[in-house]
């Protein structure tokens, strides 16, 4: 089975590993950026996600990238808190949670996959088509610097991000990602550590809101590398730059007054080497992802708000549920199909639950309820009610721990290529 994949961002890459380890080798990468440079900020892995690295015999390559957070706790934005939770093994779960900068973990997979696959990754190619062949098989039309090229194979998966191309040839009226209204802003900081150094923090409501986790464990002087996202609802349209870079000191006056005896917020932003803006923008569910020999997979099937940090997680998780079908299934579209119904519906769902603040839902009601702050949360929102809210959106992720922990394996067990 020859099998190209278009992207190699995260889902693109962690899927060619999947689908070497599971026995199906003759896998080609096309990525259109001329060099893999390793871009972006912080990303978080769910356990769930080092589930499926850990069987791939790669986590331990990542996890020395990154930082095992222990708690994820919301406050309002006064800095009083609403909820906390452990995170990762020490909440239950048998694998850990982790916290990584998105370009090192794009280029730590760019490297195993580079390492096992024959082909190498085929940088410059700009997918510009795809035609089916009466022999079942797809041909891919590539634009590139010295012209256009093309490949056929039994299997194109698109994992081209929130802009896919392949999804836009299949659904050429769809547009533009919808825009929230809320604008984001993304840097890396080096801050004296909060709390115990291992906490992701959410400050704030459904209007403006701080989001910081390490990204590193502090260094001797008490300092740590954070990751952190500053939101706010703002006016226009939503069509800002993608990674345009900002000056941090109007975004940092934005917070001035959010400075807690345990984190100073704008002085965060304000010690930031860069900060990139970004609409915060999805895509609407798809009612089919799979044409022909063609699937879509990651941002280019389900692209969600950042909303309970799952996009790279699921991402993963579609590479491994594709990979395992195509290699048990007993033909190529029952493979798909397979896939298909193991993961669209469940991203549909999940999709929903993050445009309605997945389980930062809380911040929210703690700002309709009480928007001058409170003295006692439980008055406010019932412990239960909140335990209920982390439980339902761990339930549509995929990653409640008794489910998680018991859940078959995705490794085939005999990988053979077709």
């Amino acid at each position: 089975m020859k099998i190209i994949i278009i992207g190699a961002g995260i889902g693109g890459l962690a899927a060619a590993v999947s689908l070497h380890e599971a026995g199906l080798h003759d896998v080609t990468v096309y990525e259109r950026s001329a060099a893999i440079r390793g871009l972006g900020v912080g990303i978080n892995l769910l356990p769930h996600a080092l589930r499926e690295l850990t069987e791939l015999g790669v986590a331990d390559t990542i996890a020395e990238l990154g930082v095992e957070p222990r708690t994820l706790a919301y406050y309002n934005r006064f800095g009083q808190p609403i909820w906390s939770e452990p995170r990762g093994r020490e909440a239950g779960y048998n694998w850990p949670q982790l916290s990584v900068h998105r370009g090192r973990l794009q280029l730590a997979l760019r490297d195993l996959a580079e390492a096992r696959l024959a082909e190498p990754l085929r940088l410059d190619h700009r997918l510009v088509g795809v035609t089916s062949n009466d022999d079942g098989t797809e041909t891919a039309r590539f634009a590139t610097a010295d012209g256009t090229v093309e490949a056929t194979a039994d299997v194109i998966i698109g994992a081209d991000g929130i802009h896919s191309a392949l999804r836009a040839l299949r659904y050429p009226a769809e547009g533009a990602p919808p825009w929230s209204g809320l604008t984001l802003w993304r840097g890396v900081t080096r801050i004296p550590a909060f709390l115990d150094g291992r906490t992701m923090i959410l400050a704030g409501d459904g209007d403006q809101k701080f989001v910081a986790y390490p990204l590193a464990p502090a260094d001797a002087d008490g300092r740590m590398l954070v990751n952190f996202i500053a939101e706010r609802r703002v006016g226009g349209t939503g069509d800002a730059d993608w990674n345009r870079q900002v000056d941090p000191a109007p975004i940092a006056e934005l917070f001035r007054e959010w400075t807690y005896d345990w984190l100073d917020v704008p002085a965060a932003i304000a010690a930031a080497d860069e900060i990139l803006e970004y609409p915060m923008v999805d895509r609407d569910a798809l009612p089919q992802w799979t044409f022909g020999r063609t699937t879509l997979l990651g941002d280019a099937a389900h692209a969600m708000y950042p909303n309970g940090s799952n996009g790279g997680s699921q991402a993963i998780l579609d590479a491994r549920t594709l990979a395992f079908h195509l290699a048990t299934a007993p033909g190529i579209d029952a493979g798909l199909a397979a896939y298909e119904q193991a993961r669209r519906p469940a991203m549909t769902a999940l999709l929903a639950g993050t445009r309605a603040t997945g389980p930062e839902r809380v911040m929210q009601l703690a700002r309709e309820r009480a928007p001058q702050g409170f003295s006692d949360i439980d008055e406010v929102i019932p412990h239960a009610e909140r335990v209920q809210i982390a439980a339902d959106y761990k339930t549509a992720a995929g990653f409640l721990p008794e489910i998680l922990n018991d859940r078959p394996s995705l490794t085939p067990r005999s990988g053979v290529a077709r």
